[in-house]
């Protein structure tokens, strides 16, 4: 197989295979023996993890358009962004930064925050950052770009999941213009109950106390409400989040000051999850970079299942056919870096192990084994100064923004 820079020795992986930790979390309410059993007793008939004698070829274009099916809002894509510009500050002196509002899936809108180089590029190659979890619903897309006076809460999450780095801003120095929106049930999309004064002054006056009492009491609820409403009209979360992330992409596209033909998505955690779906499903993505959220469907099944999979991964009866690892396995055999840090708490390290063996096997499979990056560091969930530097030099690589 053709190793890139990117990609950590075999014998490293091979170490980890069967590595199974005791579960992370109390298992959930269903007996072991019955998670089990039903495991072992799925066929997994379209996944190519569990048979991959297939054709890739065949296969991958087969998957994805049950993916597409599952994911997919009909008459959704290349329907009008009607993008409205709320702000724009031209203080810093290498970037510039947009506040928008779009048309996501209609007739939903979202806000989007776009950071442009200061290179004297006419258009540049475009980065779809896609933002994380990790447990804080009150902000999204301005967790991958500070603001002044911002509150103190983003500051430290930044600090914790991203070194105290601005992916955005990281972005636009290296030549990239990026786009961020607001997941659904995040930032600006949270259903707000907030009191009379308004959401900002209502979440930037929030201590960690305040925002600990909110989840408790309404975070959990909104995800709940949404996906049962969904599921209702016989769609999904995961639906709505990866057609979100597609119609950002039209947004994207309508602009001229970006490259159509240099587009490339990145994340961690959520933001990863986000990236598997559409580095996957867009032709329009010509690489991706995925951060801590590459395993299989055993590396989380009783080991930390609601901190790893929440109603954005579960596109309804997808895992009786696919394994989780199939996702990704359908970016190839695009340019596509996968980072995994040995120490995550979300996912078991056989998971991660097999995952990325499969992963190389995948993309030796369509001829392209020299696109993959395959990355399984010492660290836990997060996107930190070592990784993001990896990251860019692959995009430069992969993606060339010819600074």
């Amino acid at each position: 197989m053709v190793l890139t820079p990117f990609q950590t020795p075999d014998s490293e992986i091979d170490a980890y295979l069967d590595c199974w930790l005791p579960p992370y979390e109390t298992p959930s309410c269903l007996p072991p023996e019955f998670v089990a059993g039903r495991f072992a007793a799925q066929t997994f008939d379209q996944s190519l993890f569990h048979h991959p004698r297939r054709d890739f070829a065949s296969w991958r274009e087969a998957a994805l358009r049950t993916l597409r099916q599952e994911l997919i809002f009909p008459d959704a894509l290349g329907t009008p962004s009607e993008p409205v510009l709320r702000h724009r500050d031209d203080s810093h002196p290498d970037h510039l930064v947009e506040e928008w509002e779009i048309t996501v899936t209609p007739p939903l809108r979202a806000p989007a925050t776009v950071v442009i180089p200061r290179n004297g590029t006419e258009r540049h190659p475009a980065i779809v950052a896609l933002h994380s979890m990790g447990g804080h619903c009150l902000y999204g897309r301005e967790k991958l770009l500070a603001r002044r006076n911002e509150s103190p809460l983003l500051t430290n999450y930044r600090q914790q999941f991203y070194g105290g780095k601005s992916l955005q801003a990281e972005l636009a120095r290296a030549g990239y213009l990026s786009i961020a929106i607001d997941a659904v049930n995040f930032g600006e999309r949270l259903p707000s109950s907030a009191p009379s004064e308004s959401f900002e002054t209502w979440r930037r006056g929030m201590t960690e106390e305040d925002y600990e009492e909110f989840i408790r009491t309404q975070g959990c609820k909104a995800d709940d409400t949404l996906s049962r409403s969904l599921l209702a009209l016989g769609f999904s979360t995961a639906a709505l989040v990866a057609t979100d992330d597609l119609r950002t992409v039209d947004y994207l596209i309508s602009r001229p000051d970006v490259d159509a033909g240099r587009i490339g998505c990145m994340g961690l955690s959520f933001g990863a999850f986000r990236t598997n779906y559409l580095a996957a499903l867009d032709p329009r993505i010509k690489a991706g970079v995925s951060v801590c959220w590459l395993s299989t469907l055993a590396g989380v099944i009783e080991f930390n299942l609601t901190g790893s999979l929440g109603f954005f991964a579960l596109p309804p009866g997808f895992y009786r056919r696919f394994d989780l690892a199939d996702i990704p396995a359908m970016i190839a055999p695009k340019p596509f870096l996968a980072i995994s840090g040995w120490n995550d708490p979300m996912i078991q390290p056989a998971g991660m192990a097999q995952a990325h063996r499969f992963f190389r096997r995948v993309w030796e499979q369509a001829g392209n084994a020299e696109n993959l990056g395959s990355l399984l560091l010492e660290t836990g969930h997060v996107f930190n100064t070592d990784m993001q530097h990896a990251a860019l030099a692959f995009l430069q690589e992969k993606l060339p923004s010819n600074l």
